[in-house]
């Protein structure tokens, strides 16, 4: 039978002195990230263009995760641009145009394809699964316009 130390002991995020908990990915430094060699992700390289694009500088497409994320810090910290989620000072990529986003005429992501079909069911209109992610963008708007939805998010 285990007991509450041992428990903690073989916690992975356990660190070295009991009670202590080992940094999360966003804080551990990205040199040290297990996929860190691997190819950046496609939120990683949107992001870092949309930085990059606003600073007037261009940045190569083969970066690893861990060389976007350090450029991504380095490019943030540049343009004054505060941290964490949910909308960043001098960065408004949640409010760009959807005909100027660059994957804006691939299909929508799942995240819309899903809030859309709330979206329809609740205003009682069709839901269409061929859309863009630009279209779905605009759509998601009208039909929070039109349900009420997601009003408090945009005032």
């Amino acid at each position: 039978m285990s007991t509450k130390q041992d428990q903690k002991t073989a916690d992975p995020r356990a660190a070295g002195q009991a009670g202590e908990q080992r940094p999360s990915n966003a804080q551990k430094d990205p040199r040290d990230w297990k996929t860190g060699d691997e190819p950046m992700t496609g939120a990683q390289a949107s992001y870092l263009h949309t930085l990059a694009e606003q600073q007037g500088e261009e940045v190569p497409d083969d970066m690893t995760k861990a060389e976007a994320s350090e450029k991504i810090d380095e490019l943030r910290d540049a343009a004054g641009v505060s941290g964490g989620a949910g909308g960043a000072a001098g960065v408004e990529n949640t409010r760009k145009d959807p005909e100027q986003w660059k994957t804006g005429d691939e299909p929508m992501t799942g995240a819309q394809a899903s809030y859309l079909q709330t979206l329809s069911q609740e205003a009682g209109v069709d839901f269409d699964a061929s859309l863009t992610k630009a279209e779905a963008s605009k759509r998601i708007d009208e039909l929070q316009a039109k349900t009420g939805r997601g009003q408090k998010l945009r005032e």
